[in-house]
């Protein structure tokens, strides 16, 4: 754990509250911001790779960083999406041009029955690569000012929407939502409570945490899970490697597997198993996978997924479970217990069960973190505000599928909405 890390650590974050490479500037208003930002748009991994010095600067003075927004995460979702992103780059005359704040965002355009019409709508980039977590980076001794500046210029481009989901830091989010202009943008959140995922603080030793942090009769269960199976020498956890990365990647998105052909069948499950292995191949590509699998023999009951933030000491869940067919509260406990020890005697602060964690995590000592969803919507407008051009491409896509579908009349009017842009 290096000393920047022990600096940056926030207390307890359940408590916290253009094509090609081409760059564009945009000047904010002085009369609205006191302090002169500019702010820079990105637009191809280029340019992208060429912000990494700023990137990870930036990084380290923010308390709020998190792994899915760091520059290493990202930079292999921006490589294999071209088009589909921008990076919105807020810079300082004060710090002689260094950024200050850098915003990710997904570009995507889709068809709005309800209107008629094609729009382009904005969504966290993270979502690209399936992150756990989004957000922004700020130096929080400019937040106003950065914010302020970087809301003026999204608002002045044509979008419908921008959907910031699951923030990493949700104070943050609704204050970035309230500083664009009100008479033009109006901020949803879901009328049901936020999204939440369990956190656990973790102490320096493994049995300190089954003496404060379980439930006592969970910490029982605990212990007897591991003197049955692991002391006995029934079942053997193992560390993935490099080596072993295909077959531990099969073993983590097995369970989910059964769970996603029933609900969404054969074609749509392939899919999202080449998705989620993709997450996992990405975080072995930015050396922050850790894998942890277990066995009885020679049969794997199944396995846990993380993704390691070494700079702010937290393993977060991405996936895993039982191997259908075994007997799943057992292989379960075991699986948390030995990571959370794992995570302790590597010097990690906390554990993060991920997104739809069950129920049971919290007798593991976890308590809940809110990563809301916020909506900032354009209260009116016509196609001319709320469609990119840029975003011709996934119009030409939004098109096709409703050719496909038989939704004549409405391909008609995409086309003819497509036509006036290109004119």
């Amino acid at each position: 754990m290096s000393e920047a890390s022990q600096e940056r650590r926030v207390a307890d974050p359940t408590e916290r509250p253009m094509l090609d490479s081409t760059t564009t500037q945009q000047e904010a208003d002085p009369a609205v911001a006191p302090t002169q930002m500019s702010v820079q748009v990105v637009e191809g991994h280029e340019s992208f790779r060429r912000l990494k010095r700023d990137w990870q600067a930036l990084e380290a003075r923010d308390p709020e960083m998190t792994v899915f927004l760091s520059w290493a995460w990202l930079d292999r979702a921006f490589r294999d999406n071209p088009g589909r992103w921008r990076v919105f780059v807020v810079r300082s005359a004060a710090e002689r041009g260094a950024a200050v704040a850098i915003f990710p965002v997904m570009q995507r355009a889709r068809w709005n029955a309800a209107e008629g019409r094609l729009e382009t709508g904005l969504v966290s980039a993270g979502r690209l690569i399936l992150s756990e977590l989004t957000g922004l980076l700020l130096a929080p001794e400019h937040e106003v000012d950065a914010l302020r500046a970087l809301a003026r210029a999204l608002g002045a481009r044509p979008w419908a929407d921008l959907t910031l989901l699951a923030e990493t830091a949700p104070a943050r989010a609704r204050r970035f939502a309230a500083a664009f202009d009100a008479g033009v943008f109006e901020t949803l959140e879901p009328a049901e409570a936020p999204a939440t995922r369990p956190v656990l603080a973790l102490p320096d030793s493994y049995e300190s945490w089954l003496q404060t942090g379980p439930a006592p009769q969970f910490a029982q269960r605990i212990r007897r899970f591991q003197r049955r199976f692991l002391g006995s020498g029934a079942r053997r956890v193992f560390v993935g490697s490099e080596d072993t990365f295909a077959r531990d990647a099969g073993i983590v998105l097995t369970p989910a597997q059964a769970t996603w052909t029933e609900a969404h069948g054969a074609s749509m499950t392939e899919r999202m198993v080449a998705d989620g292995r993709a997450v996992l191949a990405n975080a072995q590509t930015s050396r922050s996978l850790f894998v942890l699998t277990l066995w009885e023999g020679e049969r794997p009951l199944g396995g846990l997924a993380h993704v390691l933030d070494h700079e702010m000491d937290r393993v977060h869940v991405v996936q895993g479970g039982a191997v259908p067919g075994e007997e799943a509260a057992s292989i379960g406990v075991l699986l948390h217990a030995e990571a959370i020890r794992w995570a302790i005697e590597q010097g990690f602060a906390f554990y993060d069960f991920g997104r739809g964690a069950a129920r049971y995590h919290h007798a593991f000592g976890a308590r809940d973190r809110e990563t809301p969803a916020l909506t900032i919507r354009r209260r009116q407008g016509g196609e001319a505000a709320t469609f990119d051009p840029s975003s011709l491409g996934d119009g030409l896509k939004a098109l096709s599928g409703l050719l496909h579908k038989g939704q004549t009349e409405a391909a008609t009017a995409a086309a003819d909405q497509l036509v006036r842009l290109v004119r």
